[in-house]
């Protein structure tokens, strides 16, 4: 196995961060797959799939601008958005020559810049796999938005992409993502470390303003998986409900856990992937 590490046009120690292309981590040989993190999570969070996919895959991990710039105490062009992700992707996959269509997986975040790209780019994707990706526009047009989607919706709509997070709103997200009427939040293993990477949030107001154009996912004709985890919240469920009948060519899988199952259990959800992709393969 071959395991390579790309800084697309920049050193790795780069001060200011590039809008056209991304940080990237490449590893293994053979058909390429795309791996896009949820929106608060890094391109480490996927060093297990990597790791169980690059014996038979060129393995491909972008790391997203809003993770980035918050590293690099920047701010993000305020006219940030969806496609400014999803476009960077096409740019990524140039720059390192590769012309064959990927499988593109993206889980939350990374989810909605996985289905943005398929739709504006379905000549350069053979599959989508979509893990619990928050397209709250497909539930407000089919009459399936709920309560707990607006106040997901109209929280998540502060965290703009200059915007000054606070600890309270890290507390109210983490509180629409965990059910926390019975404990305190701030007593999670995990509050440090949100705290410490509060500005991560930034630019994930990207992810209500984000409209679905139906016709082209009605037109996508690509195998499609949707992966839900059986304890998540109702929202995520009923969204991924929607697109498994919304795309044409769609399958539904599940993972044992919440919002995070797929970090949590990524020999599961390769053994379900590879299965997937051998089923269409077959086809």
């Amino acid at each position: 196995m071959r395991t390579l590490l790309l800084l697309i046009a920049f050193a790795q120690f780069a001060v200011h961060a590039q809008p056209a292309t991304k940080k990237v981590l490449v590893e293994g040989k053979g058909q390429p797959i795309v791996l896009l993190n949820g929106g608060t999570f890094d391109m480490t969070a996927y060093a297990n799939h990597s790791r169980l996919l690059a014996d038979s895959f060129t393995v491909i991990r972008m790391e997203q601008f809003n993770i980035q710039y918050a590293a690099e105490g920047l701010m993000l062009p305020k006219d940030y958005s969806v496609k400014t992700e999803s476009s960077a992707i096409r740019a990524t996959l140039d720059s390192l020559r590769i012309k064959e269509p990927v499988t593109l997986i993206g889980h939350s975040y990374g989810g909605v810049i996985a289905f943005d790209f398929a739709l504006a780019y379905p000549d350069r994707v053979r599959a989508l796999v979509l893990v619990e990706a928050p397209l709250f526009d497909v539930p407000k047009t089919k009459g399936a938005y709920t309560d707990q989607m607006k106040q997901i919706d109209e929280l998540t709509k502060h965290f703009a992409p200059q915007a000054n997070i606070t600890e309270e709103m890290i507390r109210q997200f983490r509180c629409k993502m965990t059910n926390c009427d019975t404990f305190d939040i701030r007593q999670h293993p995990m509050w440090p470390r949100w705290l410490k990477q509060k500005d991560r949030l930034r630019g994930l107001s990207a992810v209500p303003n984000y409209k679905v154009d139906f016709k082209k996912m009605h037109d996508f004709q690509k195998p499609v998986l949707v992966v839900t985890g059986t304890t998540t919240i109702a929202a995520n469920k009923i969204i991924d409900q929607l697109l498994t009948r919304e795309f044409p060519n769609a399958s539904a899988g599940t993972l044992p856990g919440d919002h995070i199952a797929i970090y949590q259990n990524a020999e599961t959800f390769t053994q379900l992937l590879k299965g997937f992709l051998r089923a269409h393969a077959a086809r």
